[in-house]
């Protein structure tokens, strides 16, 4: 790190409001606009988009793959399994980057996801196929962290919002891409839903390896971890890493989710092994709160600390719920619009646009004017105000097959999304230090993902076990119901499918698939009002404008000293 250059001796160390108080506009050019910024930030935002991508992607091609592959009533796990992987490894991940920096995790990160591109681009079964998803999974977690990181390294929070804004508006693009080339890879190719990732990836590590330079710091180690000692240091740090917190978690959101995703479906709600995951999971919960409390741990993955504050664990609540409805509403879209409306693949990606493109939007604007306003409190409670009314609206008109009220249906529901995408973690960091920003950061990109498996999850298990609690008392043949029974239904939420029924078949099924469809609006309704009762639990506060971190920007000066200095020019 080069030497500071000498500043005022009236420089408090500690800066209050007085002394950060100039408005946006005179932050120093050299910050905003410095060359190394701008690469080391499209350097950061290409693999985000691969990572959004990758994890919608499946949501309009999944029935082809699943018919493809005869999945059955495993092929949920093709979406979830990749959900499963990139949040379990997150919180460790913010561990190891406090010991070995951002830079080299983010690239090896990169290379993960590739390979696990290959793998299920190449599948020839369903296991191999499944596999490859959880590799690209562990490989999109730390991308989206390491990200996430630096950004929190190089930004300040107050002025982050711009930046998270762009960076949010790039991960709603590849969320948006994602269904609408599903439905032109379904009806083609499926395995280009994951072969296109390889050749970014090969682009994207030559952007890394050029662009960004930032700083390895020192982070836990109190080391540079590109020195000797810094090394050393780092392999005993590494020993401290909290590998039991991380073994308890991880078995507890995996059996959780295989109860979720089983129940009803390959087994019975009331299966010996149903009912044992699910208590040992729930246990496992509680086990991993324990020792993350206890003495024994020295350094918690999720520092108790971080949710005893009240804003800090309100936001993190907020950003569970907004995970869960912003994915398990657009996944469970294009489905709807094959079975409902009988549109083919493709144009079902098409017809989430409308939800789509306008997150994308909102969300470019929600940052702009975080920094402006600072008002994340009322962002959290207007936007998730505006999914509830369109939910709500959700239910009462599912019997229209031309689709035009649907079309304002989600593009409010986007609106109301798009609003909170931006202003989730800076509320979550309001009341934080820099120095917490690994350990929070990784906690809260663990809940993100955590909402987001659990929006896939928990409506499908709602989805399959509504159509199993309708079949027997459905006009349709036996034959029909063994088809759609036992988490069989949603394989075959298709246009595809019903084209092959007779017509009145064809009427019976859908208003079976209709009438369980409509359990998720349900479900995705009774959420937004939770999430507006949690968003009236933060603290409204001000944003700092300061920035302490280790892990800033190489070059002449370090980030947080250029703010600093360019404060003491004002």
């Amino acid at each position: 790190m080069h030497p500071r250059s000498a500043p005022a001796p009236c420089l408090p160390l500690t800066l209050t409001e007085a002394d950060i108080s100039p408005p946006p506009s005179t932050a120093p050019p050299d910050w905003v606009r410095g060359v190394g910024f701008w690469r080391c930030f499209i350097a950061v935002c290409i693999p985000i988009l691969l990572s959004a991508f990758e994890g919608s992607v499946v949501s309009t091609a999944l029935p082809t793959i699943s018919h493809d592959m005869s999945l059955g009533p495993h092929s949920s796990w093709v979406a979830t399994s990749f959900l499963l992987a990139s949040i379990v490894c997150q919180p460790l991940y913010g561990q190891l980057a406090d010991i070995w920096g951002r830079r080299h995790l983010m690239m090896i990160a990169v290379v993960i996801f590739g390979a696990g591109s290959a793998v299920a681009g190449l599948a020839q079964e369903g296991g191999s196929l499944i596999l490859g998803r959880v590799v690209q999974g562990l490989g999109s977690g730390g991308i989206d962290l390491f990200a996430e990181l630096i950004l929190c390294d190089i930004i300040p929070l107050q002025r982050r919002g711009h930046y998270v804004a762009i960076k949010a508006a790039v991960y709603a693009l590849g969320t948006t891409v994602g269904p609408i080339l599903g439905g032109v890879f379904a009806e083609k190719n499926w395995r280009w839903c994951f072969g296109v990732n390889i050749p970014v990836c090969a682009m994207s590590l030559v952007l890394m390896w050029m662009w960004l330079q930032v700083s390895n710091g020192k982070g836990l180690t109190g080391e540079d971890a590109s020195s000797d000692s810094g090394r050393t240091s780092a392999l005993r740090k590494f020993l401290r890493v909290d590998f039991i917190g991380i073994s308890l978690l991880t078995m507890a959101v995996v059996l959780i989710l295989f109860s979720l995703s089983s129940g009803g479906a390959a087994l019975a709600w009331d299966d010996p092994l149903i009912i044992t995951t699910s208590v040992v999971g729930g246990v496992g919960v509680v086990a991993f709160a324990f020792w993350e409390r206890s003495r024994w741990c020295t350094h918690p993955i999720m520092p108790p600390y971080i949710f005893s504050n009240r804003t800090s664990a309100a936001a993190m609540a907020v950003t569970t719920i907004h995970g869960f409805l912003t994915y398990g509403f657009q996944f469970y879209l294009p489905p709807f619009f094959q079975t409902l409306m009988g549109a083919t693949p493709t144009e079902s990606g098409v017809f989430i646009l409308p939800c789509s493109l306008t997150i994308v939007v909102l969300a470019a604007l929600g940052g702009p004017l975080l920094s402006r306003f600072g008002k994340y409190k009322l962002m959290h409670i207007g936007g998730f105000t505006t999914m509830a009314i369109a939910t709500i609206a959700c239910l009462g008109d599912w019997n229209d097959t031309t689709g035009k009220s649907w079309i304002v249906f989600t593009f409010v529901f986007g609106i109301g999304s798009g609003i909170i995408v931006s202003t989730t973690l800076p509320a979550v960091l309001a009341e934080l230090t820099d120095k917490d920003n690994a350990a929070a950061t990784g906690s809260w990109a663990f809940l993100r993902g955590l909402g987001s498996l659990l929006g896939v999850a928990a409506p499908g298990a709602a989805f399959n076990g509504m159509i199993t609690l309708l079949l027997p008392r459905s006009a349709l043949s036996i034959d029909l119901q063994q088809q759609l029974g036992s988490g069989h239904a949603y394989e075959h939420a298709s246009a595809a499918f019903l084209s092959g029924l007779s017509t009145a078949d064809k009427v019976e099924a859908r208003h079976l698939f209709g009438q369980s469809f409509m359990i998720i609006w349900c479900i995705c309704a009774a959420l937004s009002i939770v999430g507006i009762s949690i968003s009236l639990v933060e603290r409204q506060v001000k944003l700092r404008t300061e920035l302490d971190s280790d892990f800033g920007l190489k070059g002449k000066l370090e980030t947080s000293e250029i703010v600093l200095q360019g404060f003491d020019k004002v």
